[in-house]
């Protein structure tokens, strides 16, 4: 029976010999290499410790030789799941990777304001540190979301991880409308009312008020709840159609959102329908059904900067790079939809000026990240795949 295979013969030197001859130098140098035999462990005993590591390893042409044979394992990717696949993830976190470049813009910039003010309502103390707890709670779930989603970036948990966002906005949203008082931040309709006077002499909620006609309040209103469409189907066609521009429309949607909230809790305001005493009275059947409904979800803060046109310029824009066509047959409505604004008492004339800060601010961070991702892969999959030949 031979002793070695052709492997062990090439790898001992003894390929090229008599068979005979083979086995007694194969047994030979398996005793020389075998730190367990009896002439290894008299040397090993009487050596010290630095000395044994020369003797431990074979000479450097057979160390060599059989680490070339060695197969390479290519290194998992971030999101394995697998316990063998997290043991050779350690490279990777050794190279830098930081998990802190994988949170989106947006969730950066709406988990601040979700933290802040849950911060400063929890300092205020009182009845306020009961309202920190939807703020923080929501911040806190915006993190579990996150990490939830990196362990497997699959479709579904990237778009769970998304529309987290329009969830959290609305929870938002309503606690604002009784959190923002209990900081002690007085309205300030007089301060946004004075701006109006110095850019235009009236705000266009007085100054327009001749012109109130029912057929045309009616029309108004229409425009008005546009808004609520647009919000939801606009992104939603991305969500539906395109994850990695859904992705990109969110980041820049909430960016604006958490900067417009930001400013509802420094600059709370009721707006003019609130604030003002009118001569006329708005008529109009649909406005009739429709008004005190609107007024109703509105949390009477959210003036300065207008979301309504804020989120409706920034899904034109997002449209007019990535839906040409659907920008086209939303553009009228838009402009219907910031006259109502005005012309309904909605809102001061500066509310507008802010609100398309507001949304270039969020347009210009989602071009950035777009650049930023081109050609970046995004599901768990696309970071098993080659790259692509040029």
């Amino acid at each position: 029976m031979q002793l070695c295979s052709v492997e062990t013969k090439k790898l001992l030197g003894t390929d090229q010999m008599p068979a005979g001859t083979q086995n007694n130098n194969a047994a030979a140098r398996l005793s020389e290499l075998n730190p367990a035999s009896p002439g290894k462990r008299a040397i090993m005993n009487d050596s010290k410790p630095e000395e044994l590591k020369p003797q431990l390893w074979p000479s450097p042409g057979v160390a060599a030789e059989s680490i070339a044979n060695q197969p390479l394992n290519p290194a998992a990717p971030f999101f394995a799941t697998e316990p063998d696949q997290r043991q050779s993830t350690a490279p990777a976190a050794a190279a830098g990777r930081n998990i802190l470049q994988d949170v989106l813009p947006h969730e950066w910039i709406f988990g601040a304001f979700l933290f802040l003010t849950g911060l400063r309502l929890l300092i205020h103390g009182g009845e306020a540190r009961v309202w920190s707890y939807w703020f923080l709670g929501c911040w806190l779930a915006a993190v579990a979301v996150f990490f939830w989603a990196e362990r497997n970036l699959t479709p579904t948990r990237w778009r769970v991880r998304l529309l987290f966002y329009p969830a959290a906005m609305g929870i938002a949203f309503y606690a604002l409308g009784l959190a923002v008082p209990l900081l002690g931040n007085p309205k300030v309709d007089p301060l946004l009312l004075s701006w109006d006077r110095a850019l235009l002499g009236e705000t266009p909620a007085v100054a327009w008020e001749p012109w109130l006609r029912p057929w045309l309040e009616n029309l108004a209103m229409a425009g008005y709840l546009f808004f609520f469409y647009y919000l939801i189907a606009g992104p939603g066609r991305y969500c539906l159609r395109n994850l990695r521009l859904f992705r990109q429309c969110i980041v820049g949607l909430f960016t604006l959102y958490g900067l417009a909230f930001m400013g509802y809790t420094v600059l709370p305001a009721g707006g003019p329908h609130r604030w003002m005493t009118f001569a006329t009275p708005l008529h109009g059947w649909l406005l009739e059904w429709t008004l005190k409904p609107v007024n109703g979800v509105s949390n009477s803060v959210d003036v300065f900067p207008s979301v309504h046109l804020a989120g409706t310029l920034y899904l034109l824009l997002f449209d007019w790079q990535h839906a040409r066509r659907r920008f086209w047959w939303v553009l009228l409505p838009c402009l219907l939809l910031w006259f109502s604004t005005l012309y309904l008492r909605f809102h001061y004339f500066v509310d507008l000026l802010a609100g398309a800060v507001v949304a270039l601010a969020g347009w210009w961070m989602a071009q950035r990240y777009a650049a930023a991702t081109d050609g970046q892969p995004m599901l768990a999959s696309e970071f098993n795949q080659p790259p692509a030949s040029p």
